[in-house]
């Protein structure tokens, strides 16, 4: 791995290691992860988090259509998933796609975030990358001005 990625974390955020996470947690992205991050919950809770994934492209993808269909990926890894938006996200990235749904996990409902767009690398070449933010639904009124401000803050480093 030699991009890795930067964000100016929101306030009580902190980075988090893979092996701080419950087995299977990221199941579905392993050796595709480059940065995790949390809220560190003042209950115990479900803490709201942002997961960076980088896939690489083959050679004969069309990066334009992997973008868009991108959106499918999320809604088929995580049963229940109700996609409520996706549009355009000129003013975070250039080419970007951002991205909302919720669904319910252990009974409690979850809202995410997340921002997609395609990067060339020095590694890989073109690659997908997806930003998402995840937290309860009824605090993400609270937490979207930072998911917000960091998604703004978000870059590949090589």
């Amino acid at each position: 791995m030699s991009e890795s990625v930067r964000v100016q974390l929101a306030p009580g955020w902190r980075s988090v290691a893979v092996d701080e996470l419950p087995a299977g947690l990221l199941r579905g992205t392993e050796g595709t992860g480059r940065y995790i991050a949390a809220a560190v919950p003042q209950t115990r809770a479900y803490a709201p988090n942002l997961v960076v994934v980088r896939t690489p492209l083959g050679a004969d993808e069309d990066p334009g259509a992997v973008l868009v269909g991108s959106g499918r990926a999320i809604v088929d890894a995580i049963a229940g998933v109700r996609m409520i938006d996706e549009c355009p996200a000129e003013h975070l990235r250039e080419g970007g796609r951002l991205r909302s749904g919720i669904y319910i996990l252990d009974e409690t409902a979850l809202t995410f975030m997340q921002l997609a767009w395609i990067q060339e690398t020095l590694s890989e070449g073109a690659c997908l990358w997806t930003a998402t933010f995840t937290c309860a639904t009824r605090e993400f009124g609270a937490h979207f001005g930072h998911m917000y401000e960091m998604s703004r803050s978000l870059e590949v480093v090589a």
